[in-house]
């Protein structure tokens, strides 16, 4: 069985089920195949276990899903970030950001990531120029000069003028097409989970520099907070096998009693954290997005703000190309994307690596420095500013969808 469509999309998660959707909206004539090696029912029910995961949105970010009519199904679960605290423990000095000082409604917001995975899909679901193909395992690809045959071993196969992949890391269309990667292994493990404050968070996200790695409790609904706690591999080990009330002192004792005491803790799990970097993200009539282009650091909750990024950038381009036309227009789109999203993908990349190795280099002069640093922020503004452009992710496309629009109006 052979099928034909314009886009193909490897990896329906939150990445490739937000692009399905974006450019989706461009024509209602444009056919899209999101294919995924998962069933659907299987990935509903992996979000339901997801022990309190969190997705960290930008102000852009969330303008975009708004424009994409998916915002409306999140919003009584997202949780405004209005405030930014960072402190280093046990150093003086601390940075405290207002988000009305810059004049936005929030730096950001923070949801849920099982509500976000199912209002995607339910949005996906809606299309009707899209067609999944779950589950469909890739296991042979052809990336020719105007086309692409994606092949799974009972013979179906799937041919596409344009092929999309978002699947992740340790994407298969990368090490297929033998599209090679910078690593940087970072020895460590965020330990990640959700805790009941005593106290109010106000709309307030903190990070927290500690002795065992970096620290982000950021606002739930109620008085809950989202945690991530980045440890070497060692810690992170010994701080999954704690029970949960020695694990909770541990926590508290290493965040400080600015929320007051904390009571109820979530399920803790943990995954390897490392900078993947491709180094093409355009090969012919295949293009590589989110995590499968480029993972980073989750220290400050850039990655899936950046493949947003990405989307928007790679809708509005291909709003301009005819994908029944045989000409080089898309491929010189394509080459016109990696361009255009090099400077903000190197800078994030910049942002997220270096920050990590602030604050969690272990030399006494840098360490002294720090609580210096922090106080220091709030006192330039410009050097605050910056870090407020990066978080609210308005410094790095200017594509309509970023801005609460729709592309073709």
């Amino acid at each position: 069985m052979s099928s034909k469509v314009d886009i193909a999309v490897v990896g329906s998660g939150l990445v490739g089920s937000s692009l399905t959707i974006a450019l989706s909206s461009l024509s209602s004539d444009i056919s899209i195949a999101l294919i995924d090696s998962q069933p659907l029912a299987e990935i509903n029910l992996k979000a339901d276990h997801l022990d309190g995961r969190n997705i960290a949105l930008a102000l852009s970010s969330k303008k975009m899903l708004s424009a994409l009519g998916i915002w409306e199904k999140l919003k009584t679960s997202a949780t405004a970030i209005k405030n930014i605290h960072i402190s280093d423990q046990g150093r003086f000095g601390a940075t405290r950001l207002d988000s009305r000082r810059y004049e936005v409604e929030s730096f950001g917001y923070l949801v849920p990531a099982e509500h976000l995975i199912h209002a995607l899909n339910a949005q996906v679901d809606r299309l009707k120029n899209v067609t999944r193909m779950q589950p469909f395992e890739v296991s042979n690809i052809e990336n020719q000069h105007d086309q692409v045959i994606l092949k799974q071993d009972n013979g179906e196969t799937i041919q596409a003028k344009l092929l999309l992949a978002a699947d992740g890391t340790n994407s298969f269309v990368r090490k297929f097409l033998k599209i090679e990667i910078e690593e940087k292994q970072y020895q460590q493990f965020a330990v990640v989970g959700s805790v009941e404050c005593e106290g109010k968070h106000d709309n307030t996200a903190y990070e927290r520099f500690t002795e065992d790695g970096p620290l982000a409790l950021l606002p739930r609904k109620d008085h809950f907070c989202g945690f991530i706690w980045m440890n070497p591999a060692d810690t992170a080990k010994i701080n999954l096998a704690l029970d949960d009330s020695t694990f909770k002192e541990k926590l508290q004792s290493a965040f400080g009693y600015r929320l007051g005491h904390f009571k109820n803790i979530s399920k803790r799990f943990s995954y390897p954290l490392a900078l993947v970097i491709s180094k093409q993200r355009v090969q012919q009539r295949v293009v590589l997005i989110g995590n499968a282009a480029q993972t980073l650091h989750p220290i400050a909750g850039q990655g899936f703000n950046l493949a947003l990024r990405d989307i928007a950038e790679l809708t509005e381009l291909l709003s301009d190309v005819d994908l029944n036309v045989k000409n080089n227009a898309l491929d010189s789109k394509l080459l016109e994307y990696a361009s255009n999203r090099q400077p903000d993908i190197e800078k994030t990349i910049r942002f997220t690596d270096r920050l990590n190795f602030l604050f969690n280099a272990d030399y006494p002069l840098l360490a002294q420095s720090r609580g210096l640093g922090l106080a220091m922020l709030g006192a330039i503004p410009i050097l605050e500013e910056r870090i407020v452009k990066q978080n609210l992710g308005e410094a790095g496309s200017n594509a309509s969808l970023l801005s609460g629009k729709a592309v073709n109006s």
